[in-house]
């Protein structure tokens, strides 16, 4: 007779506890685009790095057995129709009418289905399923919070990129041309990101400058002409 109180304080414990990190992760976010308002890929990027965090979080819950087979795929699936074409097509503004936005709006409903049917011992993993619950359902608003207040920043470079990410595969399944300059803006972003890391850190710096010519070459004459 007294399992069921400790059950019902460890859910409000869990409740709580939850609402309280979303508050703080809401404040947290707010700063941080307050800062980066007019840097739309920095703002991507950190994005994207939330869907990974909350990707492997989910398979690593699955590799523990707190679920069933089905909703590590659906959790793949989500993340890549879902979260990964948003990021893609960030930050252009699609309408609550869209299909956009009806798409996700599915795919949220799809994900939280198969956590509330696919917990292996819904009680006993209830703290799992909630955080599950809340972030998936918090990742939309931080986005929402993103997209910029100017309606003429809420545009892609090129407007042809805006497009579901099916169709971007298809276009990479077909077209060599579009193959080519995916592999050369994936290159380039490479570089770049080696670049700013490399201006952080005197290790990273080394280690380019051991492992790649090019870098290696480039810092040289950098500390010549300098």
């Amino acid at each position: 007779m007294a399992y069921i109180p400790i059950v019902s304080l460890y859910t409000i414990l869990v409740v709580l506890s939850l609402f309280a990190a979303v508050g703080v992760g809401v404040w947290l976010w707010g700063n941080f685009l307050d800062r980066n308002e007019h840097d739309p890929a920095r703002i991507r990027a950190v994005m994207f790095l939330m869907l990974s965090v909350t990707t492997v979080w989910e398979l690593g819950i699955h590799a523990a057995g707190l679920t069933r087979g089905y909703t590590a795929w659906v959790s793949l699936f989500v993340a890549f129709w879902g979260g990964l074409d948003a990021l893609l097509r960030f930050p252009a503004a699609h309408d609550l009418e869209s299909l956009f936005c009806v798409k996700h709006f599915a795919l949220l409903m799809l994900k939280t289905l198969a956590y509330a049917v696919g917990m292996a011992g819904f009680r006993a993993h209830l703290a799992a399923f909630l955080t599950v619950f809340v972030y998936t359902w918090a990742m939309p608003v931080l986005y929402a919070m993103a997209l910029p207040m100017d309606p003429c920043e809420q545009v892609l470079r090129n407007d042809a990129n805006d497009v579901d990410i099916t169709v971007r595969v298809w276009r990479l399944m077909v077209n060599r041309h579009e193959r080519r300059n995916c592999y050369v803006k994936c290159r380039g972003w490479w570089y770049r990101s080696l670049a700013d890391a490399s201006e952080q850190s005197i290790l990273i710096r080394y280690v380019l400058c051991v492992t790649s010519p090019e870098h290696r070459r480039f810092y040289t004459k950098k500390v010549r002409s300098v």
